[in-house]
C-alpha cells in the first residue's frame, strides 16, 4: 500500500468528489430537515452532567441509522 504524501491528498479528494459518491446523492435528494422535529422528540434525552463525551447530534444519528 503506498504512503499518503501532502501533495497528493488534493488529488484524492478531487477525485472522490467526482465520483458523486452515494452520500452526497443521498444528501441531495432527501430532505433531512424535515425529520429533525420528531428526531429531536423522540432524542431530548437531558445530562445529569458535563463528564464525558458529548452526545451525537440527534440529525446525525438519524442518518447514521438510516443508511444501517
Amino acid at each position: 500500500m503506498d504512503q499518503r504524501r501532502f501533495w497528493g491528498e488534493e488529488q484524492r479528494i478531487q477525485k472522490l468528489q467526482d465520483k458523486k459518491p452515494v452520500l452526497v446523492l443521498l444528501s441531495a435528494q432527501i430532505p433531512w430537515d424535515t425529520f429533525l422535529p420528531l428526531v429531536d422528540r423522540g432524542y431530548s434525552h437531558e445530562r445529569k452532567s458535563n463528564a464525558g463525551r458529548k452526545r451525537i447530534n440527534s440529525l446525525i444519528l438519524f442518518k447514521m441509522l438510516v443508511l444501517q
